[in-house]
């Protein structure tokens, strides 16, 4: 951006830290510009107008003005302050979770609208979830993990092997975090036998955290508030994806 030059966009606030004496930095990300870490002025003031618009978990529309060390906030409007996250503990730990995770694995200035408007259609179901209880955060949070992977580009692989490319069939069956994806156990037998995979790669998967981790990848996150999951699949999917992001990022 020039001198003086504006831009005007909807974003999500995704952090927020205290800068200088009064100030902060914001960091947000936007459909077009992707994500931006900006000035906002005057926030630790009393009565500061922008102080109360620009909390993580925020949806609001931005005006941006250029400047030399940051780019900051000239004016800005709520759009959603997504309440029903904010007044339940759970929700509010599972969201921002979620953030977080988008924080650390997007970079700036790479705008992707994909990626925008799937954390905002996840905090929308989050928001308006009923009954809503610690496995449904579990649930929620693995579905989002699963489509963010997707459109960073790290879908794995769930119906055939990936050495021998025949079906998956259901019984013993291992999920490679560093190719991404599941190999059949014919196929990780004899290559733990050559000594050409380290087992460090490979963890074993159940059937029932395949399924769920297929019908995450291929359904819409909606389709969560009727899913009834064990406990134990959830914490089977939540372990295995913690390990496929450390493998990657």
């Amino acid at each position: 951006m020039n001198k003086d030059e504006t831009k005007n966009t909807p974003a999500l606030i995704l952090n927020r830290q205290d800068y200088k004496e009064y100030d902060s930095l914001v960091t947000v990300y936007t459909p077009g510009f992707g994500k931006l870490t900006l000035l906002a002025r005057g926030t630790k003031k009393t009565g500061s107008k922008l102080a109360g618009h620009i909390e993580p978990l925020t949806l609001a529309d931005l005006m941006i003005i250029s400047g030399k060390g940051f780019d900051y906030i000239g004016g800005v409007i709520t759009r959603d302050a997504y309440l029903g996250i904010r007044e339940d503990l759970n929700k509010l730990y599972y969201a921002g979770s979620a953030v977080g995770l988008f924080n650390r694995l997007t970079k700036e200035n790479q705008g992707d609208e994909r990626l925008f408007f799937l954390l905002l259609k996840w905090l929308e179901i989050l928001n308006y979830f009923t009954d809503f209880k610690r496995e449904n955060g579990e649930l929620v949070l693995a579905f989002f993990t699963i489509k963010f992977l997707a459109e960073l580009g790290y879908k794995p692989e769930l119906y055939k092997c990936l050495e021998c490319s025949e079906a998956i069939s259901p019984g013993q069956n291992h999920f490679n975090l560093l190719s991404g994806g599941l190999v059949c156990d014919a196929c990780y037998t004899k290559r733990r036998q050559e000594g050409s995979i380290s087992g460090a790669e490979l963890l074993t998967i159940t059937d029932n955290c395949i399924k769920l981790m297929r019908f995450m990848a291929d359904n819409r996150f909606k389709s969560a508030e009727k899913l009834k999951i064990d406990n134990k699949t959830l914490r089977e999917i939540n372990g295995l994806l913690d390990k496929y992001i450390i493998f990657h990022f």
